[in-house]
Formats: structure tokens, C-alpha cells, sequence
């Protein structure tokens, strides 16, 4: 889980050095549940993968008034050949249930990531209303297990 152009193909995976993201242990549905290493209370998608075509679960890092960790998923990072290709942004009301899509950011939604021609790396353009997408519907089980997952960890705490 690295960023722009981090995957190496010589030698199959991205470099531990060059690991934007790491694995936290929890898996919902399969998929892995990350946190940015430089900023755990940040969530940022990662823009390579090790994996081919992976979901990754981004969450942000708590910690409750004992100083236990905990996570709540805030994005999802949808990956073919080791690249990005979306996103999906998960808006929460204040019970923790997922609040559907919406015309703006308050709303749950979904990004494309396209080659930016400067770079060679993937990218979108922040706020863009083209890119602003409803979310495709073979998330919608997934989405529910985040719901359930986020709302588990913030019981238990």
C-alpha cells in the first residue's frame, strides 16, 4: 500500500520504505482494514497496491479515554494491476448508519482515478462535481458490514 508509481514489478511488490498504509489485523468481509502510517487519524486511500486488484479498507485511527485504538472505515480503495482505480467515500450520521449518496459532499459517493499525464501517476481533481458518482451497487452488501463493523467498534469502547 504505497503511493504514486511505488509498485515495483521487478520485484513484485511495493518497497517496505516506500508503505504509505498498514494492515491493522482486521478484516471485514475479507478485505484488509488499513491506517496511514504517517497520520493514523487521517484517511488517505493509497494509490498502489501489493495486491493485483484488492479492496482496501481505509479507517481512521481513535483512541477511547483509556488510550485504546480503534478504527472506523471512512473510505474504500478499489485497485486493478496494482493501481487505483476508485473510491468510495462513506458519510456517517450520528448513530453510525452510512447516509446514502448525494449531489454534494455529504453524502456517500464514489470516484474514478485517472492517469495524470504530468505525474505518470493516477489521480482526480478535489471537488469535482463530473467525478461526484453515485456508488456501484456490488458495494452495497460490503457497506453494510462497514456499518456494522464501525458501529462494533465504537461499542466496545
Amino acid at each position: 500500500m504505497g503511493g504514486n508509481n511505488s509498485y515495483n514489478k521487478a520485484v513484485g511488490e511495493i518497497p517496505i520504505a516506500s508503505r504509505t498504509h498498514t494492515d491493522n489485523g482486521n478484516r471485514i468481509d475479507g478485505h484488509k482494514v488499513i491506517v496511514q502510517k504517517q497520520c493514523p487519524r487521517q484517511v488517505k486511500v493509497p494509490m498502489n497496491s501489493n495486491s493485483e486488484s484488492p479492496l482496501y479498507l481505509c479507517a481512521q485511527e481513535h483512541k477511547d479515554k483509556s488510550g485504546n485504538k480503534w478504527s472506523e472505515v471512512k473510505s474504500i480503495g478499489i485497485y486493478e494491476n496494482h493501481r487505483i482505480v476508485g473510491q468510495i467515500d462513506l458519510k456517517f450520521d450520528k448513530s453510525g448508519n452510512v447516509l446514502p449518496f448525494a449531489d454534494s459532499e455529504s453524502g456517500s459517493h464514489f470516484h474514478r482515478f485517472i492517469p495524470m499525464n504530468d505525474t505518470g501517476g493516477l489521480g482526480r481533481k478535489s471537488h469535482d462535481s463530473s467525478n461526484h458518482l453515485p456508488i456501484p451497487k456490488k458495494y452495497i452488501e460490503l457497506i453494510g458490514k462497514i456499518e456494522s463493523y464501525n458501529k462494533n467498534q465504537k461499542q466496545g469502547r
